[in-house]
């Protein structure tokens, strides 16, 4: 499995550096400017006002100093990978500012830090980012290669990462799974084309069911972003223990039954009420629920070794995990360092897996 490429070696060899027994990743969400439609607002008023513990100590917004920190301080916490939502500028979208939306990973890219560790593209294609025209499919696909080609692009046994974030929506957008994959088969030509190699693309999948063999077919491995329980909305959250048990249950259901391996999400919080969201809050974990839940995750792992993971060569996986999320603030789910929680989810997360 090749981790890191060439590195102060001499010429002709290749440094390969031990990849960790388990790779975990933050999903990154750059919804954060100064300006006209940043997610802070709400009707017309910054919600951090009556919220304010979830305010973010490295940064409030997606700007290339506060990226550099945040790289030093995921690094030096044993997160391995940001994995930068990505959603598609075209479809004569109205709202302000929504180029910004991707601005995380192109700071990532140019930041001096981003040596210390990893970063993936995620393509967001749940409503209204879907991508329709094949034209326009082909111009992503060569947009998110050229992320690849980056020094610092998570490559697993020699292939890049990449996830398509709704299995269903691209099957819906497209007209089935047949043309779904077709468009999965372009992008991996087009990646062949452009010098990148054989890719490993993730399906995004919600954790109800357990999808169809044939409707995943395509893709190389399953991953969640984040899933909730149906529970209807009340005004106190909901204990962190039932949003865990969501995830935990997703664990066990793809590693003993699942078609496709399956990297297992790991929720850091759900509560949207900053956004008015529809759906039903869970408090935020404390350090010791946090620490429960990643050393659970761990055990599930090791004992479905062949279902959870990404694929690594032949009859082999590698242990990974998708931590919901670096700061997804307004929805409640973060491991950036905040007002309220300080880094104290940053500080369980080494405890864990830092010493790798």
């Amino acid at each position: 499995m090749v981790w890191c490429v060439l590195s102060g070696v001499a010429r002709g060899a290749v440094a390969v550096e031990k990849a960790p027994e388990v790779l975990v990743g933050a999903y990154y969400f750059s919804g954060w400017w100064e300006g006209e439609g940043d997610k802070y607002q709400m009707s017309g008023q910054d919600w951090r006002e009556r919220y304010p513990g979830r305010m973010a100590t490295l940064g409030a917004y997606n700007d290339q100093r506060t990226m550099d920190r945040e790289i030093v301080a995921a690094a030096d916490h044993g997160v391995n990978f940001f994995q930068f939502l990505w959603y598609f500028q075209g479809n004569n979208l109205k709202a302000p500012n929504l180029d910004k939306l991707n601005a995380g990973v192109n700071f990532f890219s140019s930041s001096p830090e981003n040596g210390r560790m990893k970063f993936t593209v995620e393509y967001v294609n749940t409503r209204p980012f879907g991508i329709f025209d094949e034209k326009q499919w082909e111009g992503a696909c060569r947009e998110w290669c050229a992320f690849m080609k980056h020094a610092s692009y998570l490559h697993v046994d020699g292939k890049a990462i990449f996830k398509v974030h709704s299995v269903e929506a691209l099957r819906q957008q497209v007209g089935g799974d047949e043309k779904a994959a077709a468009r999965l088969g372009k992008l991996r030509a087009i990646a062949k084309e452009e010098g990148v190699g054989e890719l490993l693309i993730s399906g995004g999948v919600l954790t109800a069911a357990l999808p169809a063999a044939e409707g995943v077919e395509a893709y190389d491995f399953l991953t969640t972003y984040m899933d909730v329980p149906a529970l209807h909305k009340k005004q106190d959250p909901y204990p962190y223990s039932e949003l865990l048990a969501m995830a935990e249950g997703a664990w066990k259901r793809f590693g003993e039954k699942s078609t496709k391996p399956y990297v297992p999400y790991v929720p850091a919080g759900w509560d949207p009420r900053p956004w008015r969201d529809a759906r039903p809050s869970f408090s935020g974990p404390d350090d010791r629920e946090w620490l429960g839940a990643l050393l659970e995750v761990r055990k599930v792992m090791d004992r479905y070794p062949d279902k959870l993971g990404v694929p690594a060569g032949k009859d082999r996986l590698q242990k990974m995990i998708l931590i919901y999320a670096w700061n997804e603030f307004g929805e409640g789910g973060y491991i950036a360092p905040t007002q309220a929680d300080g880094v104290m989810k940053l500080s369980v997360i080494q405890k864990v897996f830092g010493n790798q």
